[in-house]
């Protein structure tokens, strides 16, 4: 991750230990994935759920990446603020 934005000069690591909150953020979305296709394919589709959990860990591995990425944005925005471009 850059130390500060290239388009608005914005310091994105404003203290250390500023993105342990996003682990938080990050378990939110992984929960929300799994209860999300849980719900699809065991509840809906009927699924066997040992079928779900075998495909569950490589998705959930596959989506790793993302989903920190995506948690260490979602953290980010809700304490900065993005300010409009000055002419």
């Amino acid at each position: 991750m850059h130390e500060r934005c290239p388009h608005c000069d914005e310091n994105l690591i404003p203290e250390p230990g500023f993105y342990w909150g996003s682990m938080f953020v990050s378990y939110a979305f992984y929960t929300a994935y799994a209860l999300i296709t849980f719900w699809i394919l065991v509840t809906g589709l009927n699924l066997d759920l040992d079928y779900y959990l075998v495909g569950l860990i490589p998705t959930l591995l596959l989506l790793t990446p993302y989903f920190f990425r995506l948690a260490r944005r979602t953290w980010l925005s809700i304490f900065i603020k993005p300010r409009p471009h000055s002419a």
